[in-house]
């Protein structure tokens, strides 16, 4: 039996921003437009007030994301790491980290707190170009290993710009999971105009990663094009290849994952969930479900 996992964080798995809309490296694929899209806890009253909030509202988890320092570390996530192993300790909500560059220190002050975190590996040219940083691609690997030496399960990320990205995670221990995610221009940033990359860039990506880790989950992330042609492109070119993963799925790729011989498997949840966390995950969907009358948990 073929497995397609799919994954619809909102409303139970929502982002949150450790900023708010502040950011202060502005990188010219996003200049902070994304940020708007999350809900502000900027202070330890705000993140633990908002996690207190989803906890009662039937949450699973929240993504602890937001603007960048300067240096690429994740702003504000130094100053309430208290206040996020306050939030798991009050809450026992499912915390996913967007950590950037972060220093071994900062990563053993969260072990304990943070169930994954979900770093992107960029190239030394993204980092540098797009990025605005002097930070190379070893610099993130560096960060990868830290996160794994305090014991947070890591999920690394490449984003698809021209195809060539798989190679980007030559020499880093081997994943569970790896998320792809694609270059999406972005209306009101300077690489507004910059077309996407093509479907045979993601395939290519796809195949290069499952030839370097066999065993690994590899999964199509939430940011990519979303005007209708491209997204069914892109999400076919990714089943094809081999994706075990899609979030937010349109219906024909569920429809052409189903033509294919898949079951489908629903998730409230982002899509780089470890497998050590899926039963938690299926038995809130289960009981919710319940509530609504259905089941939920697999479909045809």
């Amino acid at each position: 039996m073929a497995l397609l996992k799919v994954y619809q964080p909102l409303p139970r798995f929502p982002a949150l921003s450790l900023s708010g809309t502040a950011c202060e490296l502005q990188c010219r694929h996003c200049t902070a437009t994304y940020l708007a899209g999350m809900r502000s806890v900027a202070t330890p009253e705000a993140l633990l007030a908002a996690g207190r909030r989803l906890r009662d509202g039937g949450a699973l988890g929240a993504l602890l994301s937001g603007g960048s320092t300067r240096e690429g570390a994740l702003l504000n996530l130094k100053p309430l790491a208290g206040a996020i192993q306050r939030l798991k300790a009050e809450t026992g909500l499912l915390l996913n980290l967007h950590p950037g560059l972060l220093d071994a220190e900062t990563a053993m002050a969260l072990a304990g707190a943070i169930d994954f975190a979900s770093l992107e590996i960029p190239a030394t040219e993204t980092a540098q170009r797009i990025f605005g940083l002097r930070a190379t691609t070893a610099d993130y690997r560096a960060a990868y290993e830290r996160l794994r030496a305090a014991g947070i399960p890591v999920i690394p990320h490449l984003t698809v710009y021209e195809g060539s990205e798989a190679a980007l995670l030559e020499g880093v221990a081997p994943p569970e999971t790896v998320v792809i995610i694609v270059f999406a221009p972005t209306p009101g940033t300077p690489m507004a105009t910059t077309p996407a990359p093509a479907p045979e860039a993601v395939s290519k990506v796809f195949r290069g990663v499952r030839e370097r880790f066999p065993q690994a989950e590899l999964a199509l992330g939430c940011m990519r094009p979303r005007d209708r042609r491209m997204r069914a492109a892109l999400e076919l070119a990714a089943l094809e290849a081999g994706a075990t993963r899609i979030e937010l799925p349109a219906r024909a790729t569920l429809d052409a994952a189903r033509a294919r011989g898949h079951v489908i498997q629903r998730f409230e949840a982002c899509c780089a969930l470890p497998r050590a966390l899926e039963a938690h995950a299926l038995a809130a969907l289960a009981s919710e479900a319940a509530r609504r009358g259905g089941t939920g948990l697999l479909t045809r």
